[in-house]
């Protein structure tokens, strides 16, 4: 192929990925608003926080998850966070679960989960909830995932 064929399809080729993303967002958007209207289940693994919506497509279905634990990555010394673990559960836990400037020493949430339970048993919940990562309001940061890589056929653990 020539230069001038490869540059006019490949901006043909990008004009229909960005009209495809573009339906795959609206799409993603009405399956949240279904999930979010319907009838949700606790999440597949157990130590996550949050909900999942099962969408049912003819052939398959499509885990709808909607997830509030996502964890603070680090934290300011001496800052609200750093106060309120420090009296929680005290600074070896503190060190144990943050790197030095109080960065997480885990790559995400799950992870984060499972050490804090761990390594502090009955007082993890509490120093949880104040790692949760939150807005500006004090909410603790929620996350939609439309979850199409864990589609599987309808028939499989499913009434049809």
């Amino acid at each position: 192929m020539s230069v001038q064929l490869d540059v006019d399809r490949g901006l043909i080729v990008r004009a229909e990925i960005a009209r495809l993303q573009e339906e795959l967002r609206l799409i993603e958007g009405r399956l949240e608003k279904a999930g979010l209207a319907g009838e949700q289940i606790p999440l597949q693994e157990a130590d996550r926080e949050g909900r999942q919506y099962l969408a049912k497509g003819s052939i398959y279905i499509v885990p709808v998850l909607f997830t509030a634990d996502a964890i603070v990555a680090g934290f300011e010394p001496d800052g609200l966070v750093h106060m309120q673990l420090r009296d929680s559960v005290g600074l070896p836990a503190v060190n144990g679960l943050f790197k030095l400037r109080f960065v997480s020493r885990f790559p995400d949430g799950q992870k984060f989960r499972a050490a804090a339970r761990e390594m502090l048993g009955p007082r993890a919940p509490g120093c949880i909830s104040i790692c949760l990562s939150r807005d500006k309001t004090g909410v603790p940061k929620s996350r939609t995932v439309i979850a199409w890589d864990r589609a599987r056929a309808r028939g499989e653990g499913e009434a049809k």
